[in-house]
């Protein structure tokens, strides 16, 4: 590394809180430039809660990005807010990593690409599940030849409770801000499953299935409150999708920082089964690409362990991935049925901890400015 990078962060939440502690505190790579958020009192909060003392604080998003001592800024907004930000930091010079999903709509993803073009900087997109070992031991096995001409790749995503239920209850509940289901929290899946075939490969079917089961108002618990604070004690208790920390910010600790639906942008409080969402709580979806292979995805937020598994079939053979209960990855040959089982520990940091990768992979595509396989392109809805 050449130097060190000055890196900001705006956007303080779960995933902001991750980045911002990493910079804080490893900051051998880079160091923390400062910290954006538009909510002034959740910024302080944020703040004293990541232990950044001393973190320059602002909350005017222009003011931030026009500093030009500042290199790069990482990204973790809602997705609503993506494509403004992103253009500001990309016009202003600044290297941006987004977390994903790129943007909330195909409008707003032309709008980055747009800005992108015009622009000098690295744009990375938050897809870090393909930093995982186990996946890239997946996608060894796809290259190798060894499974033969690729036929049809399937995977599924098991939500646990307290991952589900943070999606129905603050800004992801609309599929305007969100862009949907598929869009906000599965991204990450579908990424994998496109990155396994190749990017340069366009889907030209897809038809996709979902609707609102199980988090709709005639399922809530009889007495419940139209908040998860306004809720009886009893119920709020026994409630399995009540409000937690973890996916709501802070991602540690027992209680979620609250802010109440009359702050538009992070209201998070109301109940998992309230009505007014539009957002589905499962969803199948089916596509194929235009070298015939086809594949398919389907996602379910009930599951009390969260949980996701990969597959890829081929004419010579089929290969699985599970998370769950080990992280492995198991490969069966067609001719003979030889089975070849490769098991991975599991790592500390989230997204079976591959974060903490993400931020000297950032700085390397800045510096080298290589095809760093994790850009616009990769996060744009290929079809």
């Amino acid at each position: 590394m050449d130097r060190k990078y000055r890196i900001g962060l705006i956007g303080a939440g779960a995933r902001g809180a991750t980045f911002s502690r990493m910079l804080y505190k490893e900051p051998r790579l880079a160091e923390l430039f400062g910290v954006c958020d538009i909510d002034d009192d959740r910024l302080g909060k944020f703040c004293d809660i990541c232990e950044l003392s001393g973190a320059r604080k602002f909350t005017d998003p222009d003011e931030f990005l026009a500093h030009p001592e500042m290199d790069a800024v990482f990204i973790t907004t809602p997705d609503f807010a993506h494509a403004d930000v992103a253009e500001k930091a990309l016009h202003a010079g600044k290297h941006i990593y987004l977390e994903k999903p790129l943007a909330n709509s195909l409008e707003n993803c032309y709008r980055i690409l747009d800005a992108h073009r015009k622009s000098d900087a690295v744009a990375y997109v938050g897809f870090n599940l393909r930093l995982s070992p186990m996946y890239q031991k997946l996608k060894e096995i796809v290259d190798s030849g060894v499974l033969g001409r690729i036929v049809h790749v399937s995977g599924f995503e098991h939500l646990g409770q307290a991952h589900s239920a943070s999606f129905t209850r603050r800004w992801h509940r609309y599929n305007a801000r969100s862009g949907g289901l598929l869009n906000t929290k599965c991204s990450h899946d579908l990424d994998i499953l496109f990155w396994l075939i190749g990017h340069e490969h366009r889907v030209v079917r897809v038809s996709s299935f979902g609707g609102t089961n199980v988090f709709v108002p005639e399922n809530a618990p009889p007495g419940h409150g139209e908040r998860c604070p306004q809720c009886p004690p009893d119920i709020h208790d026994a409630c399995p999708y009540r409000d937690r920390a973890g996916f709501m910010f802070p991602i540690f600790g027992d209680e979620p920082v609250h802010k109440t639906q009359e702050v538009e942008i992070y209201g998070n409080d109301l109940c998992a089964y309230t009505g007014d969402k539009d957002i589905v709580d499962n969803q199948t979806l089916i596509f194929e690409w235009e070298h015939g292979v086809r594949g398919n995805f389907n996602v379910q937020m009930f599951s009390y362990l969260g949980r996701r598994e990969t597959r890829v079939w081929g004419e010579k053979g089929f290969a699985q991935l599970n998370t769950y209960p080990h992280h492995v990855v198991n490969v069966k040959l067609s001719d003979n049925g030889d089975t070849t089982e490769y098991r991975f520990q599991r790592r500390k940091g989230g997204h079976g901890g591959v974060d903490p990768l993400v931020l000297p992979r950032f700085i390397s595509a800045i510096e080298k400015r290589a095809d760093y396989q994790s850009g616009l392109k990769e996060g744009f809805p290929p079809t």
